[in-house]
C-alpha cells in the first residue's frame, strides 16, 4: 500500500470519526425537550429527580424552571410561557387557568406529587392564649382579634401589641390565594358552594375588610415571611397564613431559644395544596410531548415515597398515605389535622373574590422613586424602566396613594403622593416625560420618599418606598452608613415603619449595599437588568 493511500484512508478515517462524532453528539442529544413550570416551594425536592430522569432516559430531556403558581397562571393565559408540564401549588390555578383562557387546557383530575395545607401561624404564647391545643381555634377568634382594637392585652399578653397578620398577595402565590378564598367563605358562613352573590354581600365584604385592615403588608412567598420571623420575631406580626411545609421550616431552622411557631388548622376548615402535575392541553403541546409528560409525571408518582416528601416537609401526594418525617406533634404540627377541607370554588367565583379582594385589600402609601442620572441613558435602561414603571402602576387600585420621585445628583419631588383615583394620568405623564443626565444621590432620594410618606401620618395604610438604580451612589449627603441605622431605628415601630425595596438596575448597581438598605427595613432588595425590569417591578406589586 502506498504511503499516499495509507494517507488517504487515514484522512476519510478522521472525517468519518468527526461525523460520526458529532452525529453522536447529535444522537446523545434528547430527541424530545418537555419545559416544566413548578412552584418555587417544590425546587430542593424536584432538582435532583428531574437530573437523574434526565440521566436515565436519554431521548427524553425534562426541562425544569421555578415560577410562582400566580405568576405562571397569568403568563400561561397571556403566552409568555408555553410549558408542557405544570406543577403550581394548587390547583385553584389550573381552574383560574381554564377560566381565564377561556379553554379547557387543564384535565379535572391530575396526580399530586406531594401536599400541605394552609394553616395559619401563630406564635406559641399567642395560640396558647386562644386555648390551644384544648380548643379548636378558627378564623372567627382571628377576625376577633383584628376588629377589637385591644390586641392581645384582651388575652393576657400586653407585650405582643395589636394583632398584626401577614399573607401573601393571592395574584401571585397559593397560600395567598387560597387564605383569601378562605376569608370570604367564612364571612359568607359556609364551607361549599360560595358563589358570586355571596362574595358580593356588602355585609361580607365589610368583614373581610375589617381583617385586611390588620394586615402588615403583603409579600410574594412565604419564605419571605419566613426570613423576616426569624430576624424580628413576634414584634413582626401576630400570625401569618402559610403552608404547613413553611412552618416547619421556620421550627426547624429558628435560632436557638426563639419562640417556635404552632400550626392552627381552622375549624371552619382550611385547605390542601395538592402541587398537582399537569399535562397541560394547551396548542403548543405535541402528542409526544404530552406522553412524555405523562411518563415523567408517573415517574415521580413513584420515587416521591412519603418518606422522601417527609425529607422536605411534605405529606405524601396519596392522601391515603400517612404522613412521615417532620409532621409530627412535637413540631408544633398535627398529622390528623385538618378534619375539615374547604371545597374549591369554581373559577367563576375564584375570579370574582380576586377582583373583590383588590378594592378590600388594605390600601397603600407608596412613594416611587426612579434613577435619571446620565447612566440610565445606556443599553436603553430609561426606556425599560419606563416600560416597567407603567405595568407597576397599573397594579395600584384606586385608593392607593402614589408618588412618583426622580433623582440624578439631585433630589425632584415629580408628582405628590396623592390617591390613584385623582393621580394616574399624571403619573402615567410625568414616567413618559422622564429624561436622563447629572450623577447619583440614591441615598438621598431613598430619604426623600421615606420622608414624604411618612409626612403623611398615615399608620392605617401599607407605607413604603420602591427605589431603583443603575449606579453607585457618588452624589448624596446622607451615608448609606446613617441611612442604615435610620432604617433599623425606625423598623421596630411596626405602626410607623417604612418598608423600602430596592432595585440594583444592572451590574454597575451597589446590590450588596441596596440589599442592606432593604433589610434595614423590613423591605427586600431585588435585582434586574433591562430585559427583565418589568418583572421585577411586577414582583414587588405583590407587597401591596
Amino acid at each position: 500500500m502506498t504511503r499516499a493511500l495509507v494517507v488517504l484512508i487515514a484522512a476519510a478515517a478522521v472525517g468519518l470519526a468527526a461525523f460520526l462524532h458529532f452525529d453522536g453528539g447529535a444522537d446523545k442529544s434528547p430527541a424530545l425537550t418537555v419545559s416544566f413550570a413548578y412552584s418555587p416551594n417544590q425546587e430542593e425536592l424536584l432538582l435532583p429527580l428531574i437530573d437523574r430522569y434526565n440521566g436515565e432516559h436519554g431521548d427524553v430531556e425534562i426541562v425544569g424552571e421555578p415560577v410562582q403558581s400566580g405568576d405562571a397562571e397569568a403568563k400561561i393565559v397571556h403566552g409568555a410561557l408555553r410549558p408542557t408540564l405544570w406543577a403550581p401549588a394548587s390547583s385553584l390555578w389550573g381552574q383560574l387557568l381554564n377560566y381565564e383562557a377561556d379553554a379547557s387546557w387543564v384535565s379535572r383530575a391530575n396526580p399530586s406529587l406531594v401536599r400541605t395545607p394552609l394553616v395559619i401561624a401563630l406564635w406559641k404564647p399567642e395560640a396558647e392564649a386562644l386555648g390551644w391545643p384544648r380548643k379548636p381555634i378558627g378564623f372567627a377568634q382571628i377576625l376577633e382579634l383584628a376588629r377589637n382594637g385591644r390586641g392581645w392585652a384582651e388575652y393576657g399578653l400586653p407585650t405582643y401589641g395589636t394583632f398584626k397578620l401577614g399573607h401573601t398577595n393571592p395574584n401571585f402565590s397559593s397560600s395567598g390565594l387560597s387564605f383569601v378564598v378562605a376569608q370570604y367563605f367564612t364571612a359568607a358562613g359556609k364551607a361549599e358552594t360560595l358563589t358570586e352573590s355571596d362574595v358580593r354581600k356588602p355585609a361580607v365584604r365589610e368583614r373581610v375588610r375589617a381583617l385586611q385592615q390588620s394586615i402588615v403588608h403583603y409579600g410574594d412567598t412565604g419564605s419571605f415571611f419566613v426570613d423576616q420571623l426569624k430576624r424580628h420575631g413576634p414584634g413582626y406580626v401576630s400570625a401569618v397564613a402559610m403552608e404547613e411545609v413553611s412552618l416547619l421550616d421556620y421550627n426547624r431552622t429558628r435560632a436557638r431559644g426563639a419562640t417556635p411557631l404552632v400550626a392552627v388548622y381552622p375549624r371552619e376548615g382550611t385547605f390542601f395544596f395538592e402541587n398537582p402535575l399537569i399535562t397541560l392541553r394547551a396548542p403548543w403541546v405535541t402528542a409526544p410531548q404530552a406522553r412524555a409528560s405523562r411518563a415523567f409525571s408517573r415517574w415521580l408518582e413513584d420515587q416521591v415515597t412519603p418518606t422522601l416528601a417527609g425529607q422536605y416537609g411534605y405529606r405524601p401526594g396519596n392522601a391515603s398515605q400517612p404522613p412521615a418525617g417532620p409532621i409530627v406533634r412535637a413540631n408544633f404540627v398535627d398529622p390528623a389535622q385538618p378534619r375539615r377541607v374547604l371545597e374549591l370554588p369554581s373559577p367563576r367565583v375564584l375570579a370574582a373574590i380576586k377582583r373583590a379582594w383588590h378594592e378590600d385589600r388594605k390600601a397603600a402609601n407608596v412613594a416611587v422613586v426612579v434613577d435619571v442620572s446620565g447612566s440610565m441613558e445606556s443599553d436603553r435602561r430609561l426606556t425599560q424602566a419606563k416600560e416597567g414603571l407603567r405595568i407597576f402602576l397599573r397594579q395600584f387600585s384606586p385608593r392607593d396613594r402614589v408618588g412618583l420621585f426622580a433623582f440624578a445628583d439631585r433630589v425632584t419631588p415629580v408628582v405628590p403622593l396623592t390617591e390613584m383615583r385623582s393621580n394616574r394620568t399624571a403619573l402615567s405623564r410625568a414616567v413618559d416625560a422622564l429624561v436622563t443626565g447629572g450623577g447619583t444621590a440614591v441615598y438621598d432620594a431613598t430619604k426623600a420618599g421615606i420622608e414624604a410618606v411618612e409626612a403623611l401620618h398615615d399608620t392605617t395604610r401599607i407605607n413604603a418606598v420602591v427605589v431603583l438604580t443603575d449606579g453607585d451612589d457618588n452624589f448624596s449627603h446622607i451615608s448609606s452608613g446613617a441611612l442604615v441605622g435610620l432604617l433599623r431605628g425606625r423598623a421596630e415601630d411596626v405602626e410607623r415603619n417604612i418598608r423600602v425595596f430596592t432595585i440594583a438596575y444592572g451590574d454597575e448597581a451597589n446590590a450588596a449595599v441596596l440589599a442592606t438598605i432593604a433589610d434595614a427595613s423590613g423591605g427586600k432588595g431585588y435585582t434586574g437588568d433591562p430585559s427583565e425590569i418589568a418583572s421585577v417591578y411586577k414582583q414587588i406589586s405583590s407587597f401591596f
